[in-house]
């Protein structure tokens, strides 16, 4: 039987974060997603060659921390069991992800085709098929805050 050990209490200032173990900022993800919760960007639900989605901070990746590549693996197990959107804005002919870091790397290790992506933004391109949109502005915020993992 599993047991847990009692809380233990710590004073808020005593947290640090480890910055080597998160991800570069992204202010244009922030931004789109403000604009989207408000009606001014389009949100879209769509299916995307997996090859045209990149990651915003190049240096992040499972190797950065232990938790994060066993997050990587569960996160592949979930993924062919059931798609798992990833939460992406198109630039140019590309779409960077910059909050689902994990189920990109999941998506990349299970070697998907295709993914299911929710779009800040008129997703276009070479192989894209849009499933839905433009969405409500009540199921653009569903389909924000449901998809981040």
């Amino acid at each position: 039987m599993l047991q847990f050990s009692e809380p233990k209490r710590v004073r808020i200032d005593s947290l640090k974060v480890d910055p080597t173990t998160a991800p570069k900022s992204d202010e244009t993800l922030l931004r789109l997603i403000q604009e989207a919760v408000k009606g001014k960007v389009p949100v879209y639900l769509a299916i995307i060659p997996l090859p045209l989605c990149g990651p915003f901070d190049t240096d992040y990746g499972p190797h950065v921390h232990p938790a994060l590549a066993a997050l990587t693996e569960a996160r592949a197990e979930q993924v062919t069991d059931k798609p798992i959107p990833m939460l992406v804005y198109p630039h140019g002919r590309w779409f960077v992800v910059s909050d689902d870091y994990p189920t990109l790397w999941a998506y990349q290790r299970e070697l998907a085709e295709h993914v299911p992506c929710v779009v800040l933004g008129k997703p276009e391109g070479e192989g894209v098929e849009i499933v839905d949109g433009p969405l409500s502005v009540e199921a653009a915020k569903g389909a924000i805050f449901g998809s981040t993992g």
